[in-house]
């Protein structure tokens, strides 16, 4: 594992041309003006992926495979979708794509821990420099302007570019912690400005996380905690007092607790519409997945009774809960669930073989636990299946590297 053998870089360069490819095309072209560039870039990069790697992919069923859990999640997707369909339509099509996108993104990563151990990242900082350099370019006058969130001509809505950017940033500020390069540092500035620019609230969070595993890793440097508080002090001010950033972010914020906190704020005009909906969805949906608790309603189930305007609950654990039930909620958090037991079980953030993988592990486990409160990603696009996909992928590498270590010994 880890060698540099010319097999392995032809590996290497392959699967990060498929990496580069998918994940680009879904943080930049998935919109209805440029879906035949992405249907191309996708379909050539799970050719890619699938032509590489096939040969050393395991046909074991392990409770451990990622690719099992896949199968089991899309299943129940498309057997509620086609058989139990509360409302609206069922996207099989798109659904079949993006159950290829995984696997395929699984299998890549997994092949890049193989041949680089944990020096891995370049194809997902060259997706992310790339979506950044083509924003720039779509929105360059409103940036330019001020005042305004930008992502809208990227994929999905501004809040799924902030997120997205947001797990680019997380992995470059582990690069950053890991080797200390300068360009990591530079790079993370870079995302998280575009983050901030974005206006997405979540977006903010994922910067909280990158703050908190620069912690973890210089814990025991005092100069660094002052510098976080230096840094930390400094993006209040600027979301806060200046007014190119508060009124992209900074006024979303103040109207979020005022409507969350109610009262006086309230009443002087502090008010987000946004906030309080998504207060009244999640109340709805839970009322909602009370009524079928077990197995859920079916598909939609929310959309088709919901009495907003809105397809869905803004919230991934009450559309699931609505849609699959207990039942269906469990078998898709199964694997985080699972991850995250062998993760404290084994304390491999405590291990200095394992430790890097650990802690990046644990706070993309979080990110998606955190993040799943405020959106819905069973259905969404690849981006918000890549944490557990990487985290998946980097503990299988782990299990395998011990299991070969120990024929080794015995040997």
């Amino acid at each position: 594992m880890g060698t540099n053998n010319k097999s392995d870089r032809f590996r290497f360069s392959w699967n990060s041309l498929s990496l580069v490819l998918i994940v680009t095309a879904n943080i930049c072209f998935y919109t209805k003006e440029m879906l035949n560039y992405y249907t191309i870039m996708t379909i050539s990069g799970i050719i890619i992926s699938v032509l590489v790697n096939v040969k050393h992919f395991s046909f074991k069923i392990k409770s451990t495979n990622c690719i099992l859990w896949l199968v089991a999640v899309y299943s129940m997707y498309f057997i509620y979708g086609l058989f139990f369909l509360s409302a609206g339509t069922f996207p099989w099509d798109s659904l079949l794509i993006r159950f290829a996108e995984n696997v395929a993104i699984y299998i890549s990563i997994k092949g890049l821990f193989y041949e680089r151990d944990e020096r891995i990242l370049t194809p997902f900082i060259i997706a992310g420099i790339v979506s950044a350099i083509y924003l720039f370019t779509m929105e360059r006058a409103s940036i330019l302007s001020g005042g305004m969130r930008i992502g809208v001509s990227l994929s999905g809505n501004v809040n799924t570019v902030g997120f997205n950017f947001g797990f680019i940033s997380l992995l470059v500020t582990w690069n950053y912690c890991k080797f200390k390069k300068k360009t990591d540092g530079f790079l993370l500035l870079f995302f998280i400005i575009i983050m901030l620019l974005t206006g997405s609230k979540k977006a903010l969070l994922m910067i909280v996380l990158d703050l908190v595993m620069i912690l973890i890793y210089e814990k025991e440097k005092a100069t660094t905690w002052l510098w976080i508080a230096i840094v930390a002090s400094i993006g209040v001010y600027v979301i806060f007092n200046v007014s190119y950033f508060y009124e992209i972010l900074g006024l979303r914020i103040e109207t979020m607790l005022a409507t969350m906190i109610g009262g006086r704020a309230s009443a002087l005009g502090l008010y987000s519409y946004s906030t309080d909906m998504r207060e009244v969805m999640l109340k709805e949906a839970f009322s909602l997945f009370l009524t079928r608790p077990v197995f859920g309603g079916g598909y939609n189930y929310f959309f088709a009774n919901t009495a907003t305007q809105y397809a869905y609950s803004h919230s991934n654990y009450t559309e699931l809960l609505c849609s699959f039930g207990i039942i269906g909620t469990l078998l898709y958090y199964s694997k985080q669930l699972a991850n995250l037991k062998y993760l404290i079980r084994e304390r491999l953030y405590k291990n200095s073989k394992t430790r890097n993988i650990g802690i990046v592990c644990v706070i993309l486990l979080i990110e998606m636990l955190m993040v799943d409160w405020a959106t819905v990603t069973f259905s969404g696009q690849c981006m918000g299946y890549i944490p557990i996909l990487f985290t998946s992928a980097a503990l299988d590498y782990l299990r395998d590297r011990e299991r070969d270590s120990r024929i080794i010994h015995a040997e």
